[in-house]
C-alpha cells in the first residue's frame, strides 16, 4: 500500500512526501507494493480510491495555480497577446476592496469547477485505460487502474516549470502508467505499451475524423 493511504500512522504531510517521492522515483517498487502489503495482510480489495483521488487532486492543484501564475506573468510582460476572451471587471467593482472580493469569489468558483471538471476527466480516463487492461489481458479491476492513475498525478508539480512543464509532466505521467499495470497487472512491457498507446491512436483517428467531416461539409 502507499503511505498516503496509511495518513493516520505516518501523517498527512509525510505520507503526501512519501509517496510523491516514491512514486516518481522508484516506480516499479512502488507499483509493486501499491495495493498489497504483505506484512500486514492488507490486499488491493481493502483499500478503496478517496486516497488516490485527493492525493491526485492535490498536485493538479498545484498544477494548476503555477500554470495560472506563469500565465500572468507571461502575459505581463507581452509574451501573450490573446487574452481577448478575458472577463472585463465590472464597472461598479472598480475600487481596490470590491476588485479583491470579486478576484476570490472568481478564484474559489473557477477552483471548484476544476475539481468538478478533473473528477469527470479522471473518471473517463479510468474506464478508458482500464478497458485496454482487460483488452490485454488485465486481471485486476478497476480500482486498481484507478489507484495507478491517482498516484501517478504527483507529476503535476512539475507544472511549477515555465514553458517545458507540460511536456515534461506528461512524459513522466505515461510513463508511469505504463510501469503501473506492468507491475500491478502482471502485464509484458510490450502489453504495458500498448494499454497506453491504443487509446491515443483511437482518440486521434476519432479527432482526425471529425476534424475530416467538418472541412468537406464547407
Amino acid at each position: 500500500m502507499a503511505d498516503f493511504d496509511n495518513i493516520k500512522e505516518i501523517g498527512f504531510f509525510k505520507a503526501l512526501f512519501l509517496t510523491w517521492k516514491k512514486s516518481l522515483f522508484s516506480p516499479e517498487v512502488f507499483y509493486k507494493e501499491l495495493n498489497y502489503d504483505a506484512d500486514a495482510m492488507v490486499s488491493d480489495s481493502e483499500l478503496g480510491i478517496l486516497h488516490p483521488y485527493f492525493y491526485a487532486l492535490i498536485f493538479t492543484y498545484i498544477g494548476l495555480v503555477f500554470s495560472l501564475f506563469w500565465e500572468v506573468f507571461f502575459f505581463k510582460i507581452s509574451l501573450y497577446s490573446t487574452y481577448a476572451i478575458l472577463p472585463e471587471i465590472p464597472l461598479f467593482l472598480s475600487d481596490k476592496s470590491s476588485m479583491v472580493l470579486y478576484l476570490i469569489a472568481g478564484i474559489i468558483f473557477l477552483l471548484l469547477l476544476f475539481g468538478i471538471l478533473y473528477t469527470i476527466f479522471l473518471a473517463i480516463l479510468t474506464i478508458i485505460i482500464h478497458g485496454f487492461v482487460m483488452l490485454m489481458g488485465g486481471n485486476r479491476g478497476i480500482k486498481n487502474t484507478f489507484r495507478i492513475i491517482g498516484y501517478a498525478s504527483g507529476v503535476g508539480v512539475f507544472s511549477i516549470l515555465p514553458i517545458f512543464g507540460y511536456n515534461i509532466s506528461a512524459a513522466w505521467f505515461a510513463v508511469l502508467l505504463i510501469i503501473g499495470v506492468k507491475e500491478t497487472g502482471k502485464l509484458s512491457t510490450q502489453r504495458s505499451i500498448m494499454t497506453l498507446l491504443l487509446p491515443f491512436i483511437l482518440i486521434s483517428m476519432i479527432f482526425i475524423t471529425f476534424l475530416i467531416k467538418i472541412i468537406l461539409t464547407r
